[in-house]
Protein backbone atom coordinates (compact mmCIF):
# COMPACT_ATOMS: atom_id res chain seq x y z
CA UNK A 1 0.00 0.00 0.00
CA UNK A 2 0.99 3.51 -1.38
CA UNK A 3 1.04 6.25 1.72
CA UNK A 4 1.17 9.87 0.52
CA UNK A 5 0.58 12.77 2.73
CA UNK A 6 -1.85 15.59 2.32
CA UNK A 7 -1.17 19.10 2.81
CA UNK A 8 -2.97 18.62 6.48
CA UNK A 9 -1.63 16.90 9.21
CA UNK A 10 -2.17 13.46 9.68
CA UNK A 11 -4.13 13.15 6.53
CA UNK A 12 -3.18 10.49 3.84
CA UNK A 13 -3.83 9.22 0.42
CA UNK A 14 -3.78 5.72 0.37
CA UNK A 15 -3.28 3.59 -2.81
CA UNK A 16 -3.66 -0.50 -2.42
CA UNK A 17 -1.58 -2.50 -4.67
CA UNK A 18 -4.16 -4.24 -7.40
CA UNK A 19 -2.60 -7.20 -9.15
CA UNK A 20 -4.19 -7.96 -12.09
CA UNK A 21 -4.34 -10.69 -15.01
CA UNK A 22 -6.79 -12.26 -17.39
CA UNK A 23 -9.08 -13.14 -14.71
CA UNK A 24 -9.27 -10.23 -13.22
CA UNK A 25 -7.95 -8.31 -9.78
CA UNK A 26 -7.98 -9.00 -6.70
CA UNK A 27 -7.15 -6.54 -4.14
CA UNK A 28 -7.08 -5.58 -0.49
CA UNK A 29 -8.52 -1.97 0.69
CA UNK A 30 -5.77 -1.44 3.49
CA UNK A 31 -3.03 -2.84 5.32
CA UNK A 32 -4.67 -3.00 8.93
CA UNK A 33 -1.73 -2.55 10.45
CA UNK A 34 0.09 -0.01 8.05
CA UNK A 35 -3.38 2.04 9.24
CA UNK A 36 -3.43 1.39 13.01
CA UNK A 37 0.36 2.73 12.98
CA UNK A 38 -1.37 6.30 11.73
CA UNK A 39 -3.82 5.77 14.33
CA UNK A 40 -6.83 3.85 12.89
CA UNK A 41 -7.78 1.84 15.91
CA UNK A 42 -9.99 -1.46 14.29
CA UNK A 43 -12.64 -1.59 11.28
CA UNK A 44 -15.41 -1.26 13.09
CA UNK A 45 -18.06 -1.45 10.51
CA UNK A 46 -18.01 -1.15 6.90
CA UNK A 47 -20.62 1.74 5.48
CA UNK A 48 -21.53 2.72 2.13
CA UNK A 49 -23.66 5.02 0.32
CA UNK A 50 -25.61 5.46 -3.12
CA UNK A 51 -25.18 8.82 -5.13
CA UNK A 52 -25.93 10.43 -8.08
CA UNK A 53 -24.44 13.35 -9.94
CA UNK A 54 -24.40 16.30 -8.35
CA UNK A 55 -25.17 15.17 -4.52
CA UNK A 56 -22.98 17.00 -1.91
CA UNK A 57 -22.63 15.21 1.45
CA UNK A 58 -20.89 17.11 4.28
CA UNK A 59 -19.34 18.51 6.04
CA UNK A 60 -20.09 15.83 8.75
CA UNK A 61 -18.35 14.71 12.35
CA UNK A 62 -18.96 13.04 14.99
CA UNK A 63 -18.39 14.30 18.31
CA UNK A 64 -16.24 13.31 21.52
CA UNK A 65 -16.64 10.67 22.49
CA UNK A 66 -17.45 9.08 19.61
CA UNK A 67 -14.84 10.22 16.73
CA UNK A 68 -14.63 8.19 14.39
CA UNK A 69 -11.16 7.69 12.05
CA UNK A 70 -12.38 6.88 8.49
CA UNK A 71 -10.77 5.68 5.12
CA UNK A 72 -13.12 6.21 2.31
CA UNK A 73 -12.89 5.32 -1.42
CA UNK A 74 -15.14 5.18 -4.31
CA UNK A 75 -16.40 1.25 -5.37
CA UNK A 76 -18.31 2.58 -8.51
CA UNK A 77 -18.28 5.85 -9.84
CA UNK A 78 -16.05 9.16 -8.99
CA UNK A 79 -16.15 11.58 -6.31
CA UNK A 80 -14.08 15.13 -5.33
CA UNK A 81 -13.64 14.32 -1.75
CA UNK A 82 -12.91 17.23 0.66
CA UNK A 83 -12.12 17.21 4.04
CA UNK A 84 -11.11 20.54 6.84
CA UNK A 85 -8.93 20.03 9.80
CA UNK A 86 -10.89 20.87 12.91
CA UNK A 87 -8.18 20.42 15.23
CA UNK A 88 -7.76 23.42 17.44
CA UNK A 89 -4.25 22.81 17.94
CA UNK A 90 -2.96 21.47 14.68
CA UNK A 91 -0.65 23.80 12.56
CA UNK A 92 -3.25 23.34 9.68
CA UNK A 93 -6.87 24.00 11.42
CA UNK A 94 -9.18 25.09 9.24
CA UNK A 95 -7.74 24.04 6.13
CA UNK A 96 -9.20 21.59 3.65
CA UNK A 97 -7.54 19.16 1.26
CA UNK A 98 -9.27 17.45 -1.42
CA UNK A 99 -8.69 14.75 -3.68
CA UNK A 100 -10.31 13.06 -6.88
CA UNK A 101 -11.46 9.28 -5.77
CA UNK A 102 -12.97 6.94 -8.64
CA UNK A 103 -13.16 3.36 -9.38
CA UNK A 104 -10.53 2.94 -11.50
CA UNK A 105 -7.55 5.05 -9.31
CA UNK A 106 -8.10 3.10 -6.41
CA UNK A 107 -6.91 5.99 -4.15
CA UNK A 108 -8.72 6.01 -0.91
CA UNK A 109 -8.24 9.08 1.71
CA UNK A 110 -7.48 8.46 5.31
CA UNK A 111 -9.64 11.15 7.47
CA UNK A 112 -8.42 11.45 11.35
CA UNK A 113 -10.45 11.97 14.27
CA UNK A 114 -11.67 15.98 14.60
CA UNK A 115 -12.05 16.33 10.70
CA UNK A 116 -15.39 17.28 8.94
CA UNK A 117 -15.58 15.26 5.88
CA UNK A 118 -17.57 15.86 2.69
CA UNK A 119 -17.81 14.58 -0.90
CA UNK A 120 -19.45 15.64 -4.16
CA UNK A 121 -20.71 12.93 -6.25
CA UNK A 122 -19.04 13.35 -9.81
CA UNK A 123 -21.19 10.38 -11.94
CA UNK A 124 -24.32 8.91 -11.41
CA UNK A 125 -24.46 6.09 -9.91
CA UNK A 126 -21.87 6.73 -7.67
CA UNK A 127 -20.94 4.37 -4.67
CA UNK A 128 -19.39 5.52 -1.66
CA UNK A 129 -17.75 3.16 1.14
CA UNK A 130 -16.47 4.11 4.47
CA UNK A 131 -14.32 2.03 7.08
CA UNK A 132 -14.82 3.39 10.45
CA UNK A 133 -13.49 2.56 13.96
CA UNK A 134 -16.15 3.42 15.89
CA UNK A 135 -19.64 3.34 16.88
CA UNK A 136 -22.00 5.69 15.13
CA UNK A 137 -23.74 7.79 17.37
CA UNK A 138 -27.19 9.62 16.10
CA UNK A 139 -26.57 12.03 19.01
CA UNK A 140 -23.27 13.14 18.67
CA UNK A 141 -23.76 13.64 14.48
CA UNK A 142 -22.21 17.02 13.58
CA UNK A 143 -21.24 19.36 10.83
CA UNK A 144 -19.95 22.76 9.80
CA UNK A 145 -21.06 24.83 6.73
CA UNK A 146 -20.45 22.86 3.75
CA UNK A 147 -19.53 26.85 2.03
CA UNK A 148 -18.07 28.28 4.92
CA UNK A 149 -16.40 31.07 3.36
CA UNK A 150 -13.63 31.37 5.29
CA UNK A 151 -13.00 27.65 4.32
CA UNK A 152 -13.65 28.68 0.37
CA UNK A 153 -13.28 25.26 -0.55
CA UNK A 154 -14.04 25.34 -4.35
CA UNK A 155 -16.78 23.81 -4.54
CA UNK A 156 -18.38 25.84 -7.89
CA UNK A 157 -14.88 25.23 -9.78
CA UNK A 158 -15.18 21.64 -9.59
CA UNK A 159 -18.96 21.95 -10.99
CA UNK A 160 -18.21 23.86 -13.79
CA UNK A 161 -15.37 21.31 -14.15
CA UNK A 162 -17.06 18.21 -14.31
CA UNK A 163 -20.44 19.66 -15.82
CA UNK A 164 -22.80 20.30 -12.99
CA UNK A 165 -24.95 22.58 -12.64
CA UNK A 166 -24.08 24.81 -8.89
CA UNK A 167 -27.08 26.25 -8.07
CA UNK A 168 -28.78 22.65 -8.51
CA UNK A 169 -26.59 20.80 -6.62
CA UNK A 170 -27.94 18.10 -4.39
CA UNK A 171 -27.24 18.78 -0.09
CA UNK A 172 -29.61 17.76 2.77
CA UNK A 173 -31.33 20.51 4.49
CA UNK A 174 -29.94 20.11 7.43
CA UNK A 175 -26.66 20.36 5.86
CA UNK A 176 -27.48 23.90 5.00
CA UNK A 177 -28.10 25.10 8.18
CA UNK A 178 -24.69 24.13 9.73
CA UNK A 179 -22.28 26.46 11.84
CA UNK A 180 -19.32 27.98 10.24
CA UNK A 181 -16.02 26.75 11.25
CA UNK A 182 -15.29 29.47 13.94
CA UNK A 183 -19.09 29.33 15.58
CA UNK A 184 -18.63 25.23 15.50
CA UNK A 185 -19.00 24.10 19.88
CA UNK A 186 -16.56 21.33 19.45
CA UNK A 187 -12.95 20.73 20.83
CA UNK A 188 -11.02 18.61 18.67
CA UNK A 189 -7.24 18.25 19.28
CA UNK A 190 -4.32 16.11 18.17
CA UNK A 191 -3.56 12.65 19.59
CA UNK A 192 -1.65 13.29 22.77
CA UNK A 193 0.38 11.08 24.65
CA UNK A 194 -0.91 10.40 28.18
CA UNK A 195 0.53 9.25 31.15
CA UNK A 196 -1.72 7.45 33.86
CA UNK A 197 -0.76 6.57 37.54
CA UNK A 198 -2.39 4.43 39.33
CA UNK A 199 -3.40 2.18 36.89
CA UNK A 200 -3.81 -1.14 39.16
CA UNK A 201 -7.18 0.58 40.64
CA UNK A 202 -10.03 0.62 39.30
CA UNK A 203 -10.60 4.23 37.43
CA UNK A 204 -6.68 3.99 36.04
CA UNK A 205 -8.02 0.54 35.00
CA UNK A 206 -11.24 1.91 33.30
CA UNK A 207 -9.07 5.49 32.31
CA UNK A 208 -6.88 3.51 29.90
CA UNK A 209 -9.62 1.02 28.28
CA UNK A 210 -11.36 4.43 27.53
CA UNK A 211 -8.45 6.24 25.62
CA UNK A 212 -7.85 3.06 23.89
CA UNK A 213 -11.90 2.29 22.91
CA UNK A 214 -10.65 6.24 21.37
CA UNK A 215 -8.34 5.05 19.15
CA UNK A 216 -5.78 6.28 21.94
CA UNK A 217 -2.86 3.88 22.24
CA UNK A 218 -0.10 6.44 23.00
CA UNK A 219 -0.90 5.69 26.56
CA UNK A 220 1.71 5.24 29.41
CA UNK A 221 0.09 3.54 32.43
CA UNK A 222 1.90 2.89 35.31
CA UNK A 223 1.34 1.29 38.77
CA UNK A 224 3.21 2.03 41.60
CA UNK A 225 5.83 -0.96 41.26
CA UNK A 226 6.79 1.23 38.02
CA UNK A 227 6.80 4.82 38.93
CA UNK A 228 7.02 5.02 43.13
CA UNK A 229 5.21 8.70 42.78
CA UNK A 230 7.49 9.58 45.93
CA UNK A 231 10.72 9.16 44.46
CA UNK A 232 10.85 12.32 43.03
CA UNK A 233 13.88 11.96 40.81
CA UNK A 234 11.73 8.38 38.95
CA UNK A 235 9.31 10.77 38.46
CA UNK A 236 10.76 13.28 36.98
CA UNK A 237 12.78 10.60 35.12
CA UNK A 238 9.96 9.02 33.52
CA UNK A 239 8.15 12.29 32.73
CA UNK A 240 11.14 14.24 30.94
CA UNK A 241 11.59 10.69 28.89
CA UNK A 242 8.52 10.07 27.72
CA UNK A 243 6.78 14.10 27.60
CA UNK A 244 3.19 13.48 27.97
CA UNK A 245 1.28 15.88 26.81
CA UNK A 246 -1.77 14.92 29.10
CA UNK A 247 -1.10 13.39 32.75
CA UNK A 248 -4.13 11.55 34.41
CA UNK A 249 -3.20 11.25 38.38
CA UNK A 250 -5.06 8.34 39.30
CA UNK A 251 -2.68 6.85 42.07
CA UNK A 252 -3.02 7.86 45.61
CA UNK A 253 -3.55 6.16 49.26
CA UNK A 254 -7.51 5.32 49.98
CA UNK A 255 -7.16 3.08 52.77
CA UNK A 256 -9.37 6.07 55.11
CA UNK A 257 -9.06 3.23 58.00
CA UNK A 258 -5.31 2.62 58.30
CA UNK A 259 -4.67 5.97 57.50
CA UNK A 260 -5.42 6.90 60.67
CA UNK A 261 -2.49 4.82 62.36
CA UNK A 262 1.23 6.24 62.73
CA UNK A 263 2.43 4.05 59.83
CA UNK A 264 -1.20 4.66 57.49
CA UNK A 265 -0.63 8.40 58.02
CA UNK A 266 2.96 8.50 56.72
CA UNK A 267 1.84 6.57 53.49
CA UNK A 268 -0.86 8.85 52.77
CA UNK A 269 1.26 12.49 53.60
CA UNK A 270 4.28 10.45 51.02
CA UNK A 271 1.76 9.33 48.59
CA UNK A 272 -1.33 11.82 48.64
CA UNK A 273 0.75 15.20 49.31
CA UNK A 274 4.23 14.63 48.33
CA UNK A 275 3.71 12.15 45.95
CA UNK A 276 1.18 14.51 44.05
CA UNK A 277 3.45 17.45 44.80
CA UNK A 278 6.29 15.28 42.36
CA UNK A 279 3.61 14.69 40.00
CA UNK A 280 2.84 18.50 39.60
CA UNK A 281 6.02 19.58 39.22
CA UNK A 282 7.32 17.59 36.80
CA UNK A 283 4.41 18.47 34.05
CA UNK A 284 4.43 21.28 34.94
CA UNK A 285 8.49 20.70 33.76
CA UNK A 286 7.66 19.54 30.43
CA UNK A 287 4.30 21.75 30.39
CA UNK A 288 2.00 18.95 30.43
CA UNK A 289 -2.09 19.19 31.36
CA UNK A 290 -2.55 17.41 34.93
CA UNK A 291 -5.82 15.95 36.39
CA UNK A 292 -5.63 15.31 40.21
CA UNK A 293 -8.76 12.91 40.92
CA UNK A 294 -9.60 14.11 44.78
CA UNK A 295 -12.70 12.97 46.97
CA UNK A 296 -15.89 14.08 48.78
CA UNK A 297 -13.90 13.36 51.91
CA UNK A 298 -12.67 17.38 51.48
CA UNK A 299 -15.87 17.57 53.44
CA UNK A 300 -16.86 17.14 56.87
CA UNK A 301 -20.71 16.55 55.70
CA UNK A 302 -22.31 19.01 58.15
CA UNK A 303 -23.73 21.11 55.68
CA UNK A 304 -27.29 19.56 55.31
CA UNK A 305 -27.39 20.16 51.79
CA UNK A 306 -24.89 19.36 48.61
CA UNK A 307 -21.90 20.83 48.47
CA UNK A 308 -20.94 23.42 45.87
CA UNK A 309 -17.36 23.99 44.71
CA UNK A 310 -16.91 27.21 46.81
CA UNK A 311 -17.86 25.79 49.82
CA UNK A 312 -15.17 25.73 52.86
CA UNK A 313 -13.78 22.27 53.50
CA UNK A 314 -13.06 20.71 56.98
CA UNK A 315 -11.81 17.46 56.25
CA UNK A 316 -12.21 14.79 59.07
CA UNK A 317 -9.78 12.44 58.69
CA UNK A 318 -5.99 11.91 57.37
CA UNK A 319 -7.19 10.94 54.32
CA UNK A 320 -9.52 13.72 53.51
CA UNK A 321 -6.60 15.79 54.64
CA UNK A 322 -4.18 14.76 52.73
CA UNK A 323 -6.55 15.16 49.86
CA UNK A 324 -7.15 18.48 49.81
CA UNK A 325 -3.26 19.40 50.41
CA UNK A 326 -3.42 17.11 47.42
CA UNK A 327 -5.64 19.47 46.03
CA UNK A 328 -3.63 22.73 47.40
CA UNK A 329 -0.59 21.67 45.43
CA UNK A 330 -2.78 21.15 42.07
CA UNK A 331 -3.51 24.85 42.21
CA UNK A 332 -0.81 26.29 42.30
CA UNK A 333 -0.11 24.53 38.22
CA UNK A 334 -1.96 26.92 35.60
CA UNK A 335 -3.00 23.81 33.82
CA UNK A 336 -4.24 21.70 36.08
CA UNK A 337 -7.88 20.74 36.61
CA UNK A 338 -9.29 19.24 40.18
CA UNK A 339 -12.17 16.26 40.02
CA UNK A 340 -13.87 15.83 42.95
CA UNK A 341 -15.62 12.51 43.17
CA UNK A 342 -17.35 9.78 45.56
CA UNK A 343 -18.30 6.56 46.27
CA UNK A 344 -16.29 4.54 43.39
CA UNK A 345 -16.57 1.58 42.15
CA UNK A 346 -15.69 -0.31 39.31
CA UNK A 347 -14.70 -3.94 38.09
CA UNK A 348 -10.98 -3.76 37.75
CA UNK A 349 -9.71 -3.33 41.73
CA UNK A 350 -6.83 -5.26 44.32
CA UNK A 351 -9.52 -5.05 46.96
CA UNK A 352 -13.73 -5.87 46.55
CA UNK A 353 -15.80 -2.72 46.25
CA UNK A 354 -18.65 -1.99 48.48
CA UNK A 355 -21.40 -3.65 45.46
CA UNK A 356 -19.08 -6.54 45.73
CA UNK A 357 -19.02 -6.70 49.18
CA UNK A 358 -22.29 -6.47 49.45
CA UNK A 359 -23.27 -9.60 47.38
CA UNK A 360 -20.84 -11.34 48.46
CA UNK A 361 -22.11 -11.17 52.14
CA UNK A 362 -25.49 -11.64 51.16
CA UNK A 363 -24.25 -15.74 49.99
CA UNK A 364 -23.50 -16.31 53.10
CA UNK A 365 -25.39 -14.46 55.74
CA UNK A 366 -29.36 -14.49 56.19
CA UNK A 367 -29.78 -11.22 56.69
CA UNK A 368 -27.60 -7.84 55.81
CA UNK A 369 -27.72 -4.58 58.09
CA UNK A 370 -26.25 -1.52 56.08
CA UNK A 371 -26.21 2.30 57.52
CA UNK A 372 -28.81 4.40 55.77
CA UNK A 373 -27.96 7.92 57.67
CA UNK A 374 -24.77 8.73 55.77
CA UNK A 375 -25.82 10.11 52.27
CA UNK A 376 -23.70 10.80 48.91
CA UNK A 377 -23.37 9.83 45.59
CA UNK A 378 -22.25 6.21 43.89
CA UNK A 379 -19.60 7.00 40.86
CA UNK A 380 -18.79 4.08 38.12
CA UNK A 381 -15.63 4.25 36.89
CA UNK A 382 -16.31 4.00 33.31
CA UNK A 383 -17.96 7.10 33.72
CA UNK A 384 -15.88 8.84 35.64
CA UNK A 385 -13.18 7.42 32.93
CA UNK A 386 -15.00 9.25 29.81
CA UNK A 387 -15.86 12.86 32.05
CA UNK A 388 -11.54 12.78 32.42
CA UNK A 389 -10.47 11.86 29.06
CA UNK A 390 -13.55 14.71 27.94
CA UNK A 391 -12.01 17.27 30.14
CA UNK A 392 -8.36 16.60 29.01
CA UNK A 393 -9.42 17.85 25.24
CA UNK A 394 -10.27 20.95 27.03
CA UNK A 395 -8.27 24.01 28.35
CA UNK A 396 -11.58 24.30 31.06
CA UNK A 397 -8.81 24.39 34.15
CA UNK A 398 -10.63 24.59 37.17
CA UNK A 399 -11.91 22.59 39.96
CA UNK A 400 -15.09 19.76 39.39
CA UNK A 401 -17.40 17.76 40.82
CA UNK A 402 -18.14 14.76 39.31
CA UNK A 403 -20.23 11.32 40.30
CA UNK A 404 -23.34 9.84 38.64
CA UNK A 405 -26.21 11.72 39.32
CA UNK A 406 -28.36 11.60 42.12
CA UNK A 407 -28.10 10.88 45.90
CA UNK A 408 -28.30 7.74 48.43
CA UNK A 409 -27.32 6.00 51.59
CA UNK A 410 -25.17 3.22 51.71
CA UNK A 411 -28.33 1.34 52.29
CA UNK A 412 -30.04 2.73 49.32
CA UNK A 413 -26.96 1.49 47.62
CA UNK A 414 -26.49 -2.08 48.69
CA UNK A 415 -30.74 -2.71 48.55
CA UNK A 416 -30.44 -1.41 44.79
CA UNK A 417 -27.27 -3.73 43.92
CA UNK A 418 -29.32 -6.56 45.49
CA UNK A 419 -32.86 -6.09 43.52
CA UNK A 420 -30.55 -5.72 40.43
CA UNK A 421 -28.24 -9.20 40.88
CA UNK A 422 -32.07 -10.54 41.53
CA UNK A 423 -30.33 -11.63 45.27
CA UNK A 424 -33.50 -11.71 48.03
CA UNK A 425 -31.86 -11.72 50.79
CA UNK A 426 -33.08 -9.74 53.51
CA UNK A 427 -31.85 -6.49 54.33
CA UNK A 428 -32.19 -3.96 57.46
CA UNK A 429 -30.97 -0.08 57.70
CA UNK A 430 -29.39 0.73 60.81
CA UNK A 431 -27.78 3.94 62.36
CA UNK A 432 -23.67 4.52 61.84
CA UNK A 433 -23.88 4.58 65.96
CA UNK A 434 -25.08 1.29 65.68
CA UNK A 435 -21.51 -0.31 64.94
CA UNK A 436 -19.52 2.99 66.22
CA UNK A 437 -16.25 3.36 63.72
CA UNK A 438 -12.55 4.40 64.98
CA UNK A 439 -12.27 6.85 61.92
CA UNK A 440 -15.05 9.85 61.84
CA UNK A 441 -16.57 10.19 58.12
CA UNK A 442 -18.44 12.97 56.20
CA UNK A 443 -22.30 11.55 57.59
CA UNK A 444 -23.56 13.96 53.88
CA UNK A 445 -21.39 14.20 51.20
CA UNK A 446 -23.60 15.13 48.81
CA UNK A 447 -22.04 17.58 46.10
CA UNK A 448 -23.20 18.91 43.36
CA UNK A 449 -22.40 18.94 40.02
CA UNK A 450 -23.46 22.38 38.43
CA UNK A 451 -19.48 22.73 37.48
CA UNK A 452 -20.21 20.03 34.60
CA UNK A 453 -23.22 21.60 33.32
CA UNK A 454 -21.68 25.68 33.75
CA UNK A 455 -18.45 24.06 31.77
CA UNK A 456 -21.04 22.41 29.13
CA UNK A 457 -19.86 19.66 29.71
CA UNK A 458 -22.81 16.21 29.58
CA UNK A 459 -23.57 15.27 33.24
CA UNK A 460 -22.57 11.68 33.90
CA UNK A 461 -25.50 8.80 34.15
CA UNK A 462 -27.90 8.55 37.40
CA UNK A 463 -26.59 6.10 39.79
CA UNK A 464 -29.10 3.35 39.04
CA UNK A 465 -28.42 3.05 35.86
CA UNK A 466 -25.05 3.19 36.51
CA UNK A 467 -25.32 0.22 39.00
CA UNK A 468 -27.44 -1.57 36.43
CA UNK A 469 -24.65 -1.91 33.93
CA UNK A 470 -21.83 -2.41 35.94
CA UNK A 471 -24.01 -5.80 37.76
CA UNK A 472 -24.97 -6.72 34.11
CA UNK A 473 -20.96 -6.46 33.28
CA UNK A 474 -20.06 -8.21 36.00
CA UNK A 475 -22.28 -11.22 35.20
Amino acid sequence: MKIEKTNLNDCYILTPNVPEDERGYFSVPFNIEEVEKLGFYKNFQTNESGNSKGILRGMHFQDTPDTQTKIVRVINGAVIDVVVDMRKDSSTYGQYTSALLTKENWKMLYVPRGFAHGFLALEDDTRFQYFVDNIYSPKKDGGILWNDPEIKIPWEQWCKEYGIQFDQIMLKEADMKRPRLKDCNVNFYSKYRYLVTGVTGQLGYDVVRELNSRGIYDVLALGSNEMDITNKRRVEDIIRSYQPEIIIHCGAYTNVKNAETEEGKLLAHNINVMGTRNMVRAAEDVDAKFIYVSTDYVFDGKKGTPYEIQDATNPLNVYGQSKLLGEEIAKTYSKSYIVRTSWVFGSHSKTPNFIENILKQAQTKDKLTVVNDQLGSPTYTVDLAKFLVDLSATDAYGLYQAHNEGYCSWYDFAAYALQEAGISTPIEPITSNTYPSSVERPMDSRMSTTSLSENHFSLLPEWENAVKRYIKEKK
